[in-house]
């Protein structure tokens, strides 16, 4: 099939790059909790976390990887062990849960918006084209979801001030609370769509390789955004796959048939 009839897109890395957005809002969550009164992130604390996004899964780990670059903790120490080791030595040292990160998380970013919209949305932006490559695909008739692990609310907000007339009910933030190989599941019963007609766009191989080790998905269309908070080696790995294919902005800024590898 040469173009799909539902597109799933992750945000953060695929649609969105907001990694700064998300480390002034880490460090609004865990200044009060390190002492520290006022004042921005340390330059050299954010390049860090730049550096570092790729090692995150989810928002309310945003604050963890922050704390534990300000702990020192090397960087090749994060990337090689943040999920299975320093993640929970963060989250031990902080003393919350997770739960309790996410809400915080939401809500610097909520006072970060009402505080200056026009501030908030300075630290991120779409890709490159990616308006207007979204604006175009509405436009043929192609079903847009968003899948994100980011709050939808944030997604959907970043998409209407790009002009991108997506609805509400079309970005799935975490409050879906289903992993996206489930998720993936609910657009076809949703959408009435063979998976071989849904295409997956994920900077995450992980989760790409996730769908693809459930049987019945075996026919979405998987996709690794090349553009994205990419892992080193991820783009090799990928290409070693005969079910995903790595994609450049480019490319996605293309034509569908051009895709495949």
């Amino acid at each position: 099939m040469t173009s799909p009839k539902v597109l799933a897109l992750d945000f953060d890395g695929v649609v969105c790059d907001t990694v700064r957005e998300a480390g002034r809002s880490a460090w609004e969550v865990i200044r009060p909790l390190r002492g520290t009164n006022g004042g921005p992130l340390p330059a050299g604390a954010m390049a860090a976390f730049v550096r570092l996004r790729s090692a995150v899964e989810f928002g309310w780990e945003f604050p963890l990887i922050l704390w534990s670059i300000l702990d020192g903790v090397s960087e090749a120490a994060l990337l090689a062990e943040f999920q299975g080791k320093w993640r929970e030595v963060a989250l031990e040292s902080i003393g919350l849960t997770p739960e309790e990160l996410g809400r915080r998380f939401d809500a610097a970013r909520d006072g970060a918006i009402a505080r200056s919209l026009e501030d908030w949305l300075m630290d991120q932006r779409l890709y490159p084209g990616m308006a207007a490559r979204l604006t175009s695909a509405l436009r043929q008739g192609i079903r847009i979801y968003i899948l994100t692990t980011k709050g939808g609310r944030f997604a959907h907000r970043l998409l209407e001030v790009h002009d991108v007339p997506l609805p509400l009910d079309q970005v799935w933030g975490r409050e879906r609370q289903h992993p996206k190989p489930a998720l993936l599941r609910i657009l076809r019963r949703l959408e009435s769509a063979a998976f071989r007609d849904i295409w997956f766009v994920e900077d995450r191989l992980k989760t790409l390789q996730a769908v693809r080790r459930e049987p019945d998905l075996g026919e979405v269309g998987l996709f690794l955004a090349l553009w994205g908070y990419v892992r080193p080696g991820d783009p090799d790995e990928a290409g070693a796959d005969p079910r995903i294919s790595p994609l450049s902005l480019e490319r996605f800024c293309g034509e569908f048939d051009g895709w495949r590898k």
